[in-house]
């Protein structure tokens, strides 16, 4: 892809400066991957894990000082003009509440929220503080997915009648994840707990 034109910038060229909360989630990784093409500028990071954190700085050359370990002190040391969540899902309703009377833009990795009640909350500070609020589902943004579709929208192929999709990995462990991700996959407490409460606030709907 030229990185050229995926760049994230206002109309004087002046890059995006994004702030990241958490470095758990494993999708991080292609997040700091944009930044090295020079699509935005990474301006601040939160977490509290100072040795998982030092793991990806050496990684990608960012300098220890951008670190901190809260999200407040983050949001003033930074300034960012948006902000990536790579946290736990439960944290995501804290990261909008943060932001959002800043006005900042907010992207969690999916799911949006661990309960109906969370992401009305969400959706609540987002549209009264004029943010935008987005989901990382990670196939929405393939470069594959949006050829097909602009294929089929075309109509050179006819109509689509049948869909037949193979996709996935062969399991976090194999693929290599950070042991942070991984602990926090394989812990139950975190995961089961997240999808209960998601199950239980559906039932009540």
């Amino acid at each position: 892809m030229d990185s050229s034109k995926s760049n994230i910038a206002d109309s004087n060229g002046n890059k995006l400066n994004l702030g990241v909360v958490g470095l758990t989630h494993t999708h991080v990784h292609w997040l700091f991957e944009s930044e090295r093409r020079g699509e935005f500028e990474v301006v601040g990071i939160t977490e509290p894990n100072r040795e998982l954190a030092q793991s990806y700085a050496e990684q990608y050359g960012f300098d220890m000082a951008l670190v901190c370990d809260d999200m407040i002190s983050m949001l003033e040391h930074g300034s960012p003009e948006a902000i990536a969540a790579f946290g736990s899902i439960y944290e995501h309703l804290e990261v909008v509440e943060c932001a959002a009377p800043l006005g900042i833009h907010v992207m969690v990795e999916k799911p949006l929220a661990v309960s109906m009640e969370h992401a009305h909350k969400m959706h609540e500070l987002a549209v009264k503080h004029d943010i935008h609020l987005l989901t990382n589902y990670e196939t929405t943004w393939y470069p594959t997915n949006h050829k097909a579709d602009s294929v089929l929208s075309q109509g050179n192929i006819g109509q689509l009648r049948k869909a037949v999709i193979c996709d996935g990995h062969q399991g976090p462990a194999k693929l290599g994840v950070n042991k942070e991700f991984l602990d926090w996959l394989i812990d139950l407490n975190k995961t089961v707990a997240e999808l209960l409460q998601t199950l239980v606030a559906m039932v009540r709907i």
